[in-house]
């Protein structure tokens, strides 16, 4: 992918998740054509060896992101243009996106899909990704005047490495520099200190706030760091989130929180996976896992 490349692949982006949430009596969930471009640039300045567009002829028809982090990696987002899908380019796309995977040594490739998607779900399938966890998208709407039980504080760069500590007991992922561009771009958010018990990012833009990663040992501390990362939110703003299906616990809290599903997603996996331990709330945002 070339900086020639952005504006184009900001209109398939854009394009490619509005027609396909379209098809299935969904609104479109890309109003700004700019946050295409956004996620492209800022992939590149990560991974710039990662960023790949698919072109047909002399015109790019599609795009991907690899983001090899040590022996684990995510893929992510994938998009082909309407007009293009079904013609083999996004088979071709993920083969290559496996095939530089598994150059870099990585031993478990992971991406995050919308379960509705029947078509992504076979493609990804195809090139041997397994379906390992449900997630539950949605979101709720803060209450300032909910207070927290136990202590949490935001985080700076001298807590990445015990964040990457956390996360690597956790979920088996280390991502140091992802996490210290979402310090940059967001607040995180830290429950205890030696051990470090939870950590959660917050990035709030256009009246939204999106919650994730968040990775905790126990149930009480994700709780306690959802409440912290809302209660300086104004009053009813609608907060969003990915829950693992797997965790009734955590869901049933959010529930009672006034958790609203959305749809469900799937979180796939191309090589070895052990279970998470503990409570984790992926992100879109990177698409490291």
């Amino acid at each position: 992918m070339q900086s020639s490349d952005l504006a184009r692949v900001a209109t398939i982006f854009r394009t490619a998740f509005n027609e396909m949430y379209r098809r299935r009596g969904f609104g479109p969930v890309v109003a700004d054509q700019a946050v295409g471009a956004v996620i492209a640039e800022t992939y590149r300045s990560l991974d710039p060896a990662h960023c790949l567009v698919v072109v047909a002829g002399d015109r790019v028809v599609g795009s991907g992101f690899l983001h090899v982090r040590g022996r684990t990696a995510g893929a992510g987002p994938i998009t082909i243009d309407p007009a293009h899908q079904s013609s083999g380019y996004g088979l071709a796309l993920m083969r290559e996106i496996c095939a530089r995977a598994d150059a870099a040594g990585v031993r478990s490739l992971r991406l995050i899909q919308d379960a509705f998607n029947e078509v992504s779900f076979c493609l990804y399938g195809r090139v041997g990704f397994v379906a390992r966890e449900t997630l539950v998208r949605g979101s709720f709407r803060s209450r300032p005047d909910v207070g927290t039980r136990g202590a949490t504080r935001r985080a700076t760069s001298a807590d990445v490495a015990s964040i990457v500590a956390l996360e690597r007991d956790a979920i088996g992922i280390e991502r140091a520099k992802d996490h210290e561009l979402l310090l940059r771009m967001g607040d995180t958010l830290l429950a205890g200190d030696r051990p470090l018990r939870g950590s959660l990012v917050r990035m709030v833009r256009g009246g939204v706030a999106v919650l994730g990663p968040a990775v905790s040992r126990d149930l009480d501390t994700m709780l306690d760091l959802v409440q912290a990362a809302t209660r300086d939110l104004p009053m009813r703003t609608d907060t969003r989130l990915l829950l693992p299906a797997s965790r009734p616990d955590l869901l049933g809290a959010m529930y009672d929180a006034g958790f609203e599903v959305h749809s469900l997603c799937t979180y796939m996996v191309r090589g070895e996976f052990t279970p998470f331990d503990g409570y984790y709330v992926p992100t879109l945002f990177p698409e490291s896992g």
